[in-house]
């Protein structure tokens, strides 16, 4: 089925993507086809990953695909933050300078730190200017519409193992659902036993909750509360922080006391807005042993920042400088030039500069074909971000090649590379009008470059043992040697596994065991 769209901007828009690069075959026919056929839905807030694999294409050019189609108008980046626990987009804005990385869930309470390998999602939805979606206009959308596919991520998946989508899991807790109108009342008539009911208005995002103990006293509860504009009226006194017997650091809202039994709850809308009135509940053990939720696979805010693409289009998305979200695994990739002082001293400040400029150009496309991200230069270093430790692994081995042939060319032996890679967790921050990383992961990563010799890759633990690593090695003809390394800053000696091309090696191999201290 074909919709109405506006031909002529869709038309000027792709011919502008088209002529980026060059595409994998039918690669724009496919995203035209999908503008032009698919369903409102399947338009907003467009999963690029999940569109790749519908589509049979690889995920890292559709990615790409996305953020040049972005820039030439077509879509809109969504910079989705989403509860842990259910699912919520607590925030979901059009830039990343805006996003928070404290997440307040209106649903469930749920208080947490959004964290970019996961809680930090960028999504797609097509410009209203190509074609109009009803999720353009959510004052118009259904009540199911609203709820669950505008206010909540689509690609949930709760319970044990995320064997459950949301709409399955709000269909088990739900007591009540419905629209509120003004002047209306509504009463629910619940059976409650120890937990959590909660009572949420979905349009004006306002809620509480009733704590459930038995150590109260049993009997027929019946409860009067009022919907005004200012937000829910329950005629009880609440619960006091310290009187809250569950997982209070997790935990934020309003909370009032009912004992286990039947409850009636008697709601009356006295505001004149229209209201979603949901009631739905949980036990106290399935508060505290739910895991967080799962997604069907994303785009978070750590693999778009390992791209390469992202920061040439869009170098102005960076977080409040008084923002920092934590990153849980991270692999980071840095580069020095050898004895590049000297180079500067013997042959002149203009050639040596030249010489490092080819390098850098030899460096940067490893880091491209490996779909990672420079993150900065620092001297004549770089530091570089990857989503997984065997693309850093092969852009590194990359980089050392490419750079012999650069030598080989010239008949000169002055550009010599060292690497160290690393993995591990960070901090991202804004710092110098761009996305940085800090933390101790930081730290040994740069140290562990620095300990590396000429034509070597030095890697930790953490990353030799990752998925492919040693495959990798091996089938490149890599010789590679287990070293103790005394890191500036670091009490115990590291396990580092130097690594050198068996083709390029110029120097003797270490013994077997050898420690070595951090050098220059």
């Amino acid at each position: 089925m074909d919709f109405k769209v506006n031909d002529q901007p869709l038309e000027e828009a792709l011919a502008k993507v088209e002529g980026v690069r060059n595409w994998s075959p039918r690669m724009i026919s496919k995203l035209e086809n999908s503008i032009r056929s698919a369903n409102d839905e399947d338009l907003f807030r467009v999963n690029p990953l999940q569109w790749a694999q519908e589509k049979n294409v690889d995920g890292n050019e559709a990615i790409d695909l996305f953020l040049h189609a972005t820039k030439a108008g077509l879509f809109y980046m969504d910079w989705n933050v989403i509860c842990p626990c259910c699912g919520k987009i607590t925030q979901s804005l059009r830039d990343l300078h805006g996003v928070q990385s404290q997440i307040n869930c209106t649903v469930c309470f749920r208080n947490a730190k959004a964290t970019l390998d996961d809680y930090v999602q960028i999504t797609f939805t097509l410009s209203e200017s190509i074609r109009s979606l009803r999720f353009h206009h959510p004052e118009s959308l259904s009540l199911e519409d609203y709820c669950f596919k505008y206010l909540f991520e689509r690609g949930v998946r709760l319970g044990e193992g995320g064997a459950l989508t949301l709409a399955d899991f709000m269909v088990m807790i739900t007591k009540h659902f419905s629209t509120f109108s003004s002047g209306e009342k509504i009463t629910v008539e619940t059976e409650v036993g120890n937990g959590i009911l909660f009572c949420n208005d979905l349009f004006s995002q306002k809620g509480f909750a009733f704590l459930v103990d038995d150590a109260l006293d049993a009997g027929l509860q019946t409860v009067a509360i009022k919907l005004t504009e200012a937000g829910f009226e329950v005629p009880l006194p609440p619960i006091l922080p310290g009187e809250l017997h569950i997982a209070q650091k997790f935990m934020t809202g309003t909370f009032y006391a009912l004992h286990p039994g039947k409850v009636v709850l008697e709601f009356e809308q006295a505001s004149d807005s229209k209201a979603a009135l949901i009631v739905w509940g949980a036990s106290l053990e399935q508060i505290r042993n739910m895991p967080d939720a799962s997604f069907v696979p994303s785009l978070t805010a750590n693999r778009l920042f390992a791209c390469q693409t992202f920061h040439d289009l869009f170098h102005a998305e960076v977080f409040q400088e008084s923002e920092g979200f934590g990153v849980k695994d991270v692999t980071l990739l840095f580069t020095d030039l050898k004895s590049s002082t000297q180079l500067y001293q013997q042959i002149g400040d203009l050639n040596a500069f030249a010489l490092v400029r080819e390098h850098y150009g030899v460096l940067n496309k490893a880091i491209l074909h490996q779909h990672g991200a420079v993150v900065k230069t620092i001297g004549d270093a770089i530091m570089a971000t990857f989503t997984q430790p065997i693309e850093a692994v092969g852009a590194g081995l990359e980089m050392l090649e490419e750079l012999r042939k650069l030598n080989q060319a010239s008949h000169r032996e002055d550009l010599i590379l060292k690497i160290g890679i690393h993995r591990g967790a960070a901090i991202s921050v804004t710092l110098n009008d761009r996305i940085d990383y800090f933390g101790q992961t930081v730290n040994i990563a740069s140290r562990v470059q620095s300990s590396a010799g000429g034509e070597e890759i030095f890697l930790t633990e953490e990353i030799y043992c990752s998925a492919g690593v040693q495959d990798m090695l091996k089938n490149r003809h890599c010789h590679t040697e287990p070293i103790q390394v005394q890191l500036k800053g670091i009490t115990e000696q590291v396990k580092i596994y130097k690594v050198i091309n068996a083709e390029l090696a110029t120097a003797a191999i270490f013994p077997a065991g050898q420690s070595i201290s951090s050098r220059g």
